[in-house]
Protein backbone atom coordinates (compact mmCIF):
# COMPACT_ATOMS: atom_id res chain seq x y z
CA UNK A 1 0.00 0.00 0.00
CA UNK A 2 2.87 2.41 0.76
CA UNK A 3 4.37 1.88 -2.70
CA UNK A 4 1.02 2.46 -4.37
CA UNK A 5 0.44 5.65 -2.36
CA UNK A 6 3.98 6.86 -3.12
CA UNK A 7 3.48 6.22 -6.86
CA UNK A 8 0.13 8.04 -6.77
CA UNK A 9 1.71 11.09 -5.08
CA UNK A 10 4.63 11.09 -7.54
CA UNK A 11 2.26 10.84 -10.52
CA UNK A 12 0.12 13.66 -9.17
CA UNK A 13 3.19 15.84 -8.71
CA UNK A 14 4.38 15.19 -12.27
CA UNK A 15 0.98 15.97 -13.75
CA UNK A 16 0.55 19.26 -11.84
CA UNK A 17 0.83 22.46 -13.85
CA UNK A 18 4.13 24.32 -13.42
CA UNK A 19 4.29 26.73 -10.50
CA UNK A 20 3.78 30.41 -11.25
CA UNK A 21 6.84 32.64 -11.17
CA UNK A 22 7.70 33.80 -7.69
CA UNK A 23 7.10 37.50 -6.98
CA UNK A 24 10.13 39.59 -6.05
CA UNK A 25 11.36 39.23 -2.49
CA UNK A 26 12.14 42.74 -1.23
CA UNK A 27 13.77 43.39 2.13
CA UNK A 28 14.41 46.71 3.85
CA UNK A 29 16.39 46.95 7.08
CA UNK A 30 14.51 48.53 9.95
CA UNK A 31 16.85 50.77 11.92
CA UNK A 32 17.75 49.65 15.42
CA UNK A 33 15.59 51.42 17.97
CA UNK A 34 13.00 52.30 15.33
CA UNK A 35 10.56 53.59 17.91
CA UNK A 36 7.88 55.80 16.48
CA UNK A 37 7.80 54.00 13.11
CA UNK A 38 5.03 51.90 11.63
CA UNK A 39 4.56 49.69 8.58
CA UNK A 40 1.63 50.72 6.43
CA UNK A 41 0.54 48.66 3.40
CA UNK A 42 -2.04 49.73 0.83
CA UNK A 43 -3.16 49.17 -2.72
CA UNK A 44 -3.11 52.39 -4.73
CA UNK A 45 -4.89 52.61 -8.07
CA UNK A 46 -3.86 55.35 -10.50
CA UNK A 47 -6.52 55.87 -13.16
CA UNK A 48 -5.70 56.44 -16.82
CA UNK A 49 -4.70 60.10 -17.18
CA UNK A 50 -4.27 60.60 -13.41
CA UNK A 51 -1.26 62.50 -12.08
CA UNK A 52 0.07 62.12 -8.54
CA UNK A 53 1.95 65.35 -7.93
CA UNK A 54 5.30 65.82 -6.26
CA UNK A 55 5.23 64.68 -2.64
CA UNK A 56 7.35 63.16 0.12
CA UNK A 57 6.84 60.65 2.91
CA UNK A 58 8.49 60.77 6.31
CA UNK A 59 9.61 57.20 5.71
CA UNK A 60 10.56 54.71 3.02
CA UNK A 61 8.14 53.70 0.24
CA UNK A 62 8.44 50.35 -1.55
CA UNK A 63 6.04 49.73 -4.44
CA UNK A 64 5.19 46.77 -6.67
CA UNK A 65 3.15 47.24 -9.86
CA UNK A 66 0.29 44.73 -9.74
CA UNK A 67 -1.22 45.67 -13.11
CA UNK A 68 -1.16 48.33 -15.77
CA UNK A 69 1.71 50.77 -16.24
CA UNK A 70 2.83 53.92 -14.45
CA UNK A 71 5.55 56.53 -14.92
CA UNK A 72 7.57 57.39 -11.80
CA UNK A 73 10.15 60.10 -11.24
CA UNK A 74 12.21 60.12 -8.05
CA UNK A 75 14.08 63.29 -7.15
CA UNK A 76 15.68 64.82 -10.21
CA UNK A 77 16.18 61.39 -11.76
CA UNK A 78 14.83 60.10 -15.05
CA UNK A 79 11.19 59.19 -15.59
CA UNK A 80 10.87 55.41 -15.34
CA UNK A 81 8.08 53.57 -17.18
CA UNK A 82 7.07 50.67 -14.94
CA UNK A 83 4.80 47.76 -15.83
CA UNK A 84 3.32 44.76 -14.03
CA UNK A 85 5.98 43.06 -11.94
CA UNK A 86 8.29 46.10 -11.68
CA UNK A 87 9.24 47.65 -8.36
CA UNK A 88 10.62 50.91 -7.07
CA UNK A 89 11.80 52.30 -3.75
CA UNK A 90 11.77 55.90 -2.53
CA UNK A 91 13.92 56.86 0.42
CA UNK A 92 12.75 59.04 3.28
CA UNK A 93 11.82 62.64 2.40
CA UNK A 94 12.83 62.35 -1.28
CA UNK A 95 10.40 64.18 -3.61
CA UNK A 96 8.75 61.94 -6.20
CA UNK A 97 5.76 61.83 -8.52
CA UNK A 98 3.82 59.37 -10.63
CA UNK A 99 1.44 59.55 -13.54
CA UNK A 100 -0.49 57.20 -15.75
CA UNK A 101 -0.50 58.21 -19.41
CA UNK A 102 -1.93 54.85 -20.47
CA UNK A 103 -5.49 53.75 -21.20
CA UNK A 104 -6.03 51.44 -18.22
CA UNK A 105 -5.79 51.83 -14.46
CA UNK A 106 -2.42 51.05 -12.90
CA UNK A 107 -2.59 49.22 -9.59
CA UNK A 108 0.29 49.28 -7.12
CA UNK A 109 0.88 47.50 -3.85
CA UNK A 110 2.78 49.94 -1.64
CA UNK A 111 4.48 49.38 1.70
CA UNK A 112 5.61 52.32 3.79
CA UNK A 113 7.93 52.28 6.78
CA UNK A 114 6.93 55.67 8.11
CA UNK A 115 6.69 57.85 11.16
CA UNK A 116 3.60 57.02 13.22
CA UNK A 117 2.88 60.68 13.80
CA UNK A 118 1.96 62.87 10.86
CA UNK A 119 0.38 62.42 7.44
CA UNK A 120 1.16 59.68 4.94
CA UNK A 121 2.10 62.09 2.14
CA UNK A 122 3.12 65.74 2.08
CA UNK A 123 2.83 67.76 -1.16
CA UNK A 124 6.05 69.54 -2.15
CA UNK A 125 7.47 71.50 -5.07
CA UNK A 126 9.34 69.43 -7.64
CA UNK A 127 13.13 69.37 -7.58
CA UNK A 128 14.94 72.12 -9.46
CA UNK A 129 15.99 71.19 -12.99
CA UNK A 130 19.68 71.86 -13.66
Amino acid sequence: MRVTLALFIAAAALSSPPAAAEPPDIHVDVPNGAKGLEVYVRQRDIAAGEKVGWHIHHGTEIAYVLSGAVNVQIGGGPIRHLVKGDTFEVERDVPHRAYNDGTETASLLITYLKDKAGPLAIPVAGPAVR
